[in-house]
Formats: C-alpha cells, structure tokens, sequence
C-alpha cells in the first residue's frame, strides 16, 4: 500500500507506527498472517465499490437503474464515498479494529481513504468523526472512526476536529434493524458545535456505511449548526442487495 507523503506531522505520526511494528511485531487485520498490519494478499482480495456509482450515496447501480438504496426523501449530506465493499479480509480487519483494540489498523487502514478523498475534488475544510456515545466509547476506550479520521485528515492537510459533534442519546446497535428502522434509530442523536462547524463544509468519517441512516443524522445536526454542506466518507460499504435475503430494506 502506497505511503502517501501529507505533512510533516503525519509523516512523523505514520514514523511513530512504523517504530512500534519494529518493537512489537504486527500481524496483518485480515488473516492474522505475521509482519504486517496488512498485507498485500488481503489488499489483493478487496472489491471495490464499481462503476456506475450513484452520484448521492456512492452504492454501485445496475446499469442506468435509478438507485435502489437511497431514500425517498433523499439524505442531507452532499454525497457520501467508501473505499471497498464490506466483506472478507476488510470486514475482518474492520471488527478487529473496532472490537479487538488493534489501534494500528486505523493508520494504514487510512491510506487509502486519503487517496479517494484527493481523487473526489470535495471542497472540504474540516474532518469530523462519526462519534460514539459517552458509556460506549468509555467501555470500549477509543473511537475506532477517529482512529481512521486523524491520520486521514494529516494525509491531506485537514483539520480534525473530533468533539465537533456529540452523541446526546443512546442508540440500539443499527445490526439486524431495517432501512427504516436505522433512520428512527439515530434520528436527533446527535448534538455539533456552532463554534466549530459554523460556515464549514465537513467531511464526516467513520469505518462502514450501510443504509447512511447514521451519517445523514450526522449531517442534520451539522447543517443544523450551521455547517455550508456535509460529505460521508467511509472505509467500507456494505453493498445493497435487494433481492437478497438479510439485507436491511
């Protein structure tokens, strides 16, 4: 995977990683394979997200069908870009990240989420993470979309800017609950701060995106706050399958 060059903070910060995998040698998120904290085998196997994408929430179309997966009312954010489909050795890698404390998957795991934000054009000048409520992110000790968040906005000169925006209410776990059920979920969870986000067109990060239910919340209590606009940007994307069994509609 491509070390991209960004500032010299993020140089050192990716140096301090590097001297860590010296110290305490690494085993890769996807297959647990020693030496590296993702190897080139598992980079081998990722889908990405193909063409025609929908130009609102990025899922893959059929042909020049209209999009199956975003709402009928349409979402709040701008437009909303992941990385890869969700599956394989980066879903692994991704519940090793999020469940597991392997805080070292969230730099490399970054790398590339910094090179299809350059490739986008987005007008953005501010990074936010999606947040996790108080007791969970307590319980769990870190905010794995931070984790993904920071080296991603060094890599591109951004701001990062992680108590932009609150989780003011617990939430169920959005797994297993349906298209509609995910967007009544989240909806009013989440508090920005004026101060931070007035006037700034704000790119929200977290690590999968599955119906966008979360991120569109994200983005009303943005826009709300005065934020000029808001995009998504996701390390994965569960892709949506209708006509498959399991997939929330």
């Amino acid at each position: 995977m491509p070390v991209l060059q960004g500032s010299p903070v993020y140089r050192i910060y990716q140096l301090a990683w590097t001297a860590l995998d010296w110290l305490y040698p690494p085993t890769c998120g996807g297959c647990d394979k020693p030496g590296e904290r993702w190897c080139p085998t598992c980079q081998n196997t990722v889908r990405l997200l193909q063409p025609p994408l929908c130009s609102h929430c990025g899922q893959s179309l059929v042909s020049d069908q209209p999009c199956l997966s975003c709402p009928p009312g349409g979402y709040r954010f701008q437009a909303l870009r992941a990385w890869a489909e969700f599956n394989g050795p980066l879903r692994s890698a991704i519940h090793r990240l999020k469940y597991k404390g392997d805080l070292a998957l969230g730099e490399i795991l970054a790398r590339p989420m910094a090179g299809l934000l350059c490739g986008l054009g987005w007008a953005v000048d501010l990074v936010v993470p999606v947040p996790l409520g108080v007791a969970r992110e307590q319980q769990r000790g870190y905010n794995q979309a931070s984790l993904l968040a920071l080296p991603l906005a060094m890599a591109c000169g951004l701001p990062h800017r992680p108590r932009a925006l609150h989780k003011i209410r617990q939430t169920r776990t959005q797994v297993g609950l349906s298209r509609t059920a995910r967007r009544e979920n989240v909806a009013g969870a989440f508090q920005a701060d004026s101060h931070l986000v007035q006037g700034r067109s704000i790119l929200v990060v977290d690590d999968v995106a599955t119906s966008g239910a979360t991120l569109d919340a994200c983005a009303a209590a943005l826009l709300g706050a005065g934020a000029q606009a808001v995009y998504g940007l996701t390390l994965a994307r569960a892709v949506y399958m209708p006509s498959q069994p399991g997939n929330p509609v």
